[in-house]
């Protein structure tokens, strides 16, 4: 990040979105003053890798400063509706595996 992306830093908690659309992961951001990868956003927190290779870390979202063009977001309805159909098709295998074939 250059001199002029500190300037627009803001803290991820800042970062407000509509109700059904959700912050995607893997973005930098700089906490501490040590810029890390943010890999997951949850609800008040952010699990961030402070180097590759090290472990992670969960911090709090307001210590978690960000660029917001570098924050991409996706929709929630799209998540949840694969998820949907993830387990609509299990129970459906499932449910003609117990069924018994007409001969």
């Amino acid at each position: 990040m250059s001199e002029n992306d500190a300037e627009r830093l803001v803290s991820l908690d800042q970062v407000t979105t509509e109700p059904e659309v959700v912050i995607l992961p893997d973005f930098p951001a700089v906490v501490d003053g040590k810029r890390v990868w943010v890999t997951a956003v949850l609800d008040r927190t952010a699990v961030i890798e402070p180097a590759p290779g090290e472990p992670k870390v969960l911090v709090s979202r307001q210590r978690c400063l960000v660029n917001p063009k570098d924050i991409r977001f996706g929709y929630v309805a799209q998540r949840d509706a694969a998820r949907r159909g993830r387990e609509a098709a299990r129970r459906n295998r499932a449910a003609q595996g117990a069924r018994p074939r007409a001969a």
